[in-house]
């Protein structure tokens, strides 16, 4: 059985994006830490999310955020520039969540909502209580 769960930190920027067919794609990375002082060793790992999950993932997390992936490794073969083999492996996402060991995750989202809103409205105003 290929099934993986790692917890770790968000390590950077992620892009939703859709394929050809209009599934949602996300790709990401996660930092996975352990060991004290000297001894501390990190791991990355590149993680791959479809569908729904994709989706909600991108709408409800960001980079630094601590969280529990569960999937399988998917080891993909390739060709280099020079012609020499390549392997990549992946973690593609079959559950993602927000960690709470070390932070509580029930956060105003409004400033990180409402820029998301800014970016995609660039136009739009706030409406005030008086607006209405």
């Amino acid at each position: 059985m290929n099934h993986i769960t790692i917890h770790g930190n968000i390590g950077n920027d992620f892009e939703l994006r859709y394929s050809n067919s209009g599934m949602a794609v996300v790709e990401f990375s996660v930092a996975d830490t352990h060991g004290k002082d000297d001894k501390k060793k990190t791991t990355w790992h590149n993680v791959v999310a479809f569908g729904q999950i994709a989706e909600n993932f991108a709408a409800s997390a960001g980079k630094g955020n601590s969280v529990i992936v569960s999937g399988r490794y998917e080891v993909e073969e390739y060709t280099k520039k020079d012609g020499t083999k390549g392997k990549s492996v992946k973690v593609v996402a079959d559950e993602i969540g927000m960690s709470l060991r070390w932070d509580r995750w029930v956060k105003d989202q409004t400033e990180a909502v409402m820029g998301k809103v800014g970016k995609m409205f660039p136009n739009s105003t706030l409406m005030g209580d008086d607006d209405f």
